[in-house]
């Protein structure tokens, strides 16, 4: 049911992250060098996090304070390996693990499901709406995840690997609200898993926008 997504929802949410704007517009305006202080902000917020978080394993030890998670414009976008910051809505992966075939959360499904068959590398994640969105379109957990991540396995010399989820919830107490609309200011948390194709190759994180931009992508090993 997760992989059937209505259409409208998609269309009205692609703009969310990529040109969506908050209710308060009026912020602060940067003098001539707008550009140049947004960038050079942006880069002390990347080295600051990735020093401490390159030797991320299972839990997220990043205690970054919450209230400097959004950025002023979707240009401003970008993935650290921990945050995907917008100005709409931000998301934070929290914890990852590989799950063996018939694990607690890669169970097999029902016959001709390919479910709980094959290892798979699950993600845990809050999404954050900013309190001052405007709710043009609706943002939930699984929209927001799905509309900017995509996961590769590189280890086919002729095409990309682009993993693919297995359709379930790795985590059955985040099921039932994961494709719940998020109030402005509110935070829902939720997870998914991508169907490994080996057990040795790292698999690459990618987020970026359906119009192509990219926004950063991480390398998660899984041994």
């Amino acid at each position: 049911m997760r992989k059937i997504i209505n259409i409208g929802i998609l269309i009205s949410s692609v703009i969310i992250l990529s040109s969506c704007t908050a209710k308060n517009n009026s912020t602060k305006k940067v003098g001539d060098n707008k550009n140049e202080t947004v960038i050079s902000d942006t880069k002390e917020k990347k080295e600051a996090t990735l020093s401490s978080s390159t030797e991320l394993t299972s839990k997220t030890t990043d205690e970054e304070d919450e209230s400097d998670i959004f950025v002023q414009s979707a240009s401003d976008a970008f993935f650290d390996g921990t945050y995907l910051k917008g100005n709409s809505y931000s998301i934070k992966i929290t914890d990852y693990k590989v799950i063996k075939a018939g694990e607690k959360g890669n169970e097999s499904g029902e016959k001709g499901n390919e479910s709980g068959e094959k290892p798979v590398l699950a993600f845990w994640y809050d999404t954050y709406v900013n309190p001052n969105y405007d709710n043009s379109a609706p943002i939930s957990a699984y929209i927001a995840w799905s509309l900017n991540f995509n996961a590769v396995q590189d280890n086919n010399p002729n095409i990309v690997n682009q993993l693919k989820t297995n359709g379930k919830n790795p985590d059955k107490t985040l099921s039932e609200t994961e494709m719940s609309e998020i109030k402005a200011g509110g935070k829902v948390s939720n997870a998914v898993s991508y169907e490994l194709t080996d057990d040795k190759t790292p698999v690459t994180l990618i987020a970026g926008s359906l119009t192509g931009s990219q926004y950063g992508k991480k390398d998660f090993p899984i041994q």
